[in-house]
């Protein structure tokens, strides 16, 4: 979390708030009781289904309803959001609050009467009385440039230790937010904003807590919430009920040694069908409400929090590792490997071990080292430096494994005695009491830090893995800073913000980060995330599926996975995990991630060993991956300014198509590619067999390419593709266009390299023409060289207008026709008659077929111009 953000938060809850704006009418808040019911009647009616063109975004108006102060969240004459009705007292409540006597005993209580109010800088500050004797509430609500705000605290707050709120749900509703390895649609769930994995298997559903903890949630109902707070908490959506966590949650995190155990915040016993509850560990409640479609919700949140940074381009190249690296000649063969096959390689990193080991400890084993004793050991790195030189010099970047804890290795892992190696933290009382967690909110530990890792990286560091940032619930412990119930929050982000901090001391800004943890703060610290332990099976797969739709929205936009998945699951072992056909499949998951990454402790950390089909099939991913750069870097600039994300659930894309949001082994790759990765069990015995996995896929409305095939799909349905091992089902919205580096083939003597993201004068984009027939599409596209593509398609064909392109220019319309002739600025392209002819021509086009089949073309733009005339093919 930034200082900006803490001091934000911190003046958020201070009296007189401040907003530009005028003072809202109605400050006096006294209404009938039919103003406010009957606007939300109107909502339930459409709820879960408005059409985004009904949704404004910016400024939310409210109405206070009736004597019963019950808010309700207006815009356009619109309810967007509303408090729940009824008058409960505690879990389930609005505005309600939980009391502690200091004896053990607890009592639940609530707001009820109206007693004055009078207008603050943007809105209305109001008194209302609560049900009990001496205590009473100050509700502040005011109008942001982005939504409301509201803040509420209590006189006097004595004993107060947790607070309640409710908005009212629709009963075809559906929510997004926070991270989870189970759903993506949260309506039904319990999320806690506790940071912290969800076991090994990832499988496990951990109501309390999440690895990309969030304070925000989306509704397709047209509005969005975010709790502005410090503290732990939890979200209970419509339905939900309090159940036991997954069968690791218990132990993942563990609590320090000598702290309580935290109790849960708590939800309703029951069911609560008609709202969403929101429960805060604290003496007050700060919260914002925005409006509109989910693009201008999650913009209005991030332009409130803070927006995420734009990663270096080499973010979202090819990353290569290994769970355990036997020494520095190994990693520089591990480079050598991808060279030789021609598989892309941008980074390479190495895990847990590199730092020094204890004396007599040669085991090479993940955690045989002294973990932030900040060097490498000599007997396995004798010259880290000329190392990471020679990666560089292949055009690769290097990559260091980082913990905020300081580690010795146990039994099991070499053991040995780490004094002398990594004991300054300890000897300078920088841990965090009962953990081995440096305490970085001690200003000299937190320098500290940043110098052992500004010393390293200046190695020549360009990227780290940012490891086990929530491994211990430090909810109860006791930081410098403060309690842990105010620190927890903050620690993984302040963890990340250290790294970053040194990483730019040596980088700038052109460095990568893959971290684990996320809360509020971490995505405007770091670079990248990659989603957690996940076992080498296809649950493994499908879990990471649902971590990426999910952890996308907390604005960790550029997210990938550990191709492969981490550990083999007995009985399977590292000489024969994960599966060719698992594999595959997940490297297919990875070509359309926006993060690549490729290791673990299996056959996927040599993917070389594989046989020949499974490495071809490898490289394909790795090489489709790189091809959509273009498309995955506009979306990042996108996302680095507005917070929406690259991986969108599909109900987040079409918020009013019901079906949409039962999806989630499918997702949007920006707004127009739909991906659905082949996750089912079946797959393996049918990959091994040869045989194709008939994937169902459902497909929003509309018409649908798709990419490999060709064949042109109608949406609004379900359907059934049988998927082969070299494919999976990827489809294009028709009439639409991305950027799109196409390598087969290559057209150009000198073109895009097998590692090469973009190259200066060249571009090149992908187009999905609307069928003929159907009506006049007009689209545009925006190149890696800034160069923009604009499409238009009607009955007599299509029409392409370059505008600041480069010199060299390559298109791929995707057609199962031919046409009889192309023009370029009126005048004919010449025609080849295969890729391998146009390779040697200066200018002109091809027809091809199979995968991206269709018209390839190959132009010279004059000055960035260039008007691409195709006629509609006959037959």
């Amino acid at each position: 979390m930034t200082e900006q953000t803490r001091s934000r938060r911190r003046s958020r809850r201070m009296a007189g708030i401040t907003a530009p704006t005028a003072v809202l009418a109605l400050a006096s808040g006294l209404l009938p009781a039919t103003v406010g019911s009957v606007a939300w009647a109107a909502r339930q009616d459409t709820a879960g289904s408005p059409p985004a063109s009904t949704a404004a975004g910016g400024p939310v108006d409210w109405q206070v309803q009736g004597q019963d102060f019950r808010l309700v969240y207006r815009q356009g004459g619109r309810t967007v959001a509303a408090q729940a009705p009824g008058d409960t007292a505690g879990p389930g409540g609005r505005m309600a609050y939980q009391v502690d006597d200091g004896r053990g005993g607890t009592a639940y209580h609530r707001l009820t009467t109206l007693r004055a109010s009078h207008p603050v800088k943007g809105g209305t500050q109001y008194t209302v009385d609560t049900d009990e004797s001496g205590r009473t509430a100050t509700v502040t609500v005011t109008r942001t440039p982005e939504g409301a705000h509201v803040a509420w605290t209590f006189t006097p707050s004595t004993g107060v230790t947790t607070v309640f709120e409710t908005l009212s749900a629709g009963s075809t509703e559906h929510y997004l937010g926070g991270s989870s390895a189970a759903y993506v649609d949260l309506r039904g769930h319990i999320r806690g904003w506790s940071p912290g994995k969800e076991g090994n298997e990832a499988g496990d559903y951990c109501q309390n807590q999440e690895q990309a903890a969030s304070t925000f949630y989306l509704s397709s109902g047209g509005y969005g919430f975010h709790a502005d707070t410090d503290h732990i908490g939890r979200f209970a959506f419509p339905g939900a009920t309090e159940t036991a966590d997954g069968p690791n949650c218990g132990r993942t995190p563990s609590v320090p040694n000598g702290a309580p155990a935290p109790t849960r915040c708590p939800v309703a016993a029951t069911a609560q069908d008609d709202r969403v509850q929101t429960c805060v560990k604290d003496d007050q409640l700060a919260y914002d409400i925005y409006a509109g479609s989910p693009q201008q919700v999650t913009t209005a949140y991030y332009r409130t929090v803070g927006k995420p940074l734009l990663p270096p381009p080499s973010e979202f190249g090819v990353i290569k590792w290994r769970d355990v690296s036997a020494d520095q000649a190994q990693v520089l063969d591990d480079v050598a490997e991808f060279k030789k096959l021609g598989i892309p390689i941008g980074t390479i990193f190495v895990d847990n071990p590199w730092e020094q080991q204890p004396a007599g400890n040669t085991h090479r084993i993940n955690g045989s080292a002294c973990t932030n004793s900040g060097s490498f050991d000599t007997n396995f790195f004798p010259d880290p430096k000329a190392m990471i030189d020679k990666i560089h010099a292949e055009g690769v970047k290097f990559g260091l494994w980082v913990t905020p804890r300081v580690g010795s290795p146990s039994s099991s892992q070499g053991g040995g005695s780490c004094a002398g190696i990594n004991d300054q933290w300890a000897k300078n009382g920088w841990l965090i009491p009962g953990t081995n967690y440096i305490d970085l909110t001690i200003p000299a530990a937190y320098q500290a830090y940043v110098a052992q890792l500004t010393k390293v990286f200046s190695l020549g560091v360009d990227m780290a893995k940012e490891d086990r940032g929530e491994e211990y619930r430090l909810e109860t412990a006791t930081l410098a800073a403060g309690p842990g119930s105010q620190e927890y929050l903050r620690f993984p982000a302040l963890y990340q913000k250290a790294v970053t901090q040194a990483l730019r001391n040596i980088n700038g800004n052109d460095f990568e980060t893959l971290v684990r943890a996320g809360v509020p703060g971490t995505a405007q610290n770091t670079h990248g995330m990659w989603g957690s332990d996940t076992t080498q099976t296809f649950t493994g797969l499908r879990t990471e599926l649902r971590y990426g739709i999910s952890e996308s929205l907390t604005g960790h936009f550029a997210w990938g996975s550990d191709t492969g998945g981490i550990d083999p699951k007995a009985p399977a072992n590292s000489t024969n995990s994960p599966t060719p056909a698992l594999f595959t499949r997940w490297s297919q998951f990875s070509s359309v991630s926006p993060v690549f990454e490729v290791g673990g402790a299996g056959l996927n950390a040599t993917p070389w060993l594989y046989p020949t089909e499974t490495v071809d099939r490898f490289r394909d991913s790795a090489v489709l991956h790189t091809e959509l750069y273009p498309y995955f870097y506009a979306l990042a600039k996108q996302a680095a300014a507005t917070g929406v994300p690259i991986m969108r659930a599909v109900g987040y894309e079409y918020p009013s198509d019901q079906q949409a949001w039962g999806q989630d082994q499918e997702f949007m790759v920006g707004p127009d590619l739909l991906a659905a990765p082949v996750t089912d069990d079946r797959a393996e015995a049918d990959g091994a067999a040869g045989q194709d996995t008939p994937v169902h896929v459902y497909l929003p409305k509309g018409r649908w390419v798709d990419v490999f095939t060709g064949e042109v799909v109608d949406g609004g349905r379900t359907i059934s593709r049988p998927t082969g091992l070299d494919d999976f089902p990827l489809y294009l919205k028709a009439g639409t266009a991305i950027g799109f580096n196409d390598r087969a083939p290559q057209l150009w003597q000198d073109g895009w390299g097998t590692d090469t993201l973009s190259k200066p004068g060249l571009a090149g984009w992908l187009y999905a023409p609307p069928p003929s027939g159907a009506s006049a599409v007009r689209t545009s596209a925006i190149g890696t060289d800034g160069g923009r593509m604009t499409a238009s398609s009607g009955a007599e064909g299509s029409s392409l207008q370059l505008t600041g392109a480069p010199a060299r220019t390559q298109i791929v319309v995707l057609a199962d026709h031919a046409p009889d002739r192309i023009t370029v600025d009126g005048r004919t392209l010449p025609r080849a008659g295969s890729t391998g002819r146009l390779r040697g021509m200066e200018t002109g086009w091809t027809f091809t077929s199979g995968p991206f089949g269709g018209i390839v073309l190959k132009l010279r733009p004059q000055q960035g111009h260039a008007q691409v005339n195709i006629p509609a093919a006959a037959g």
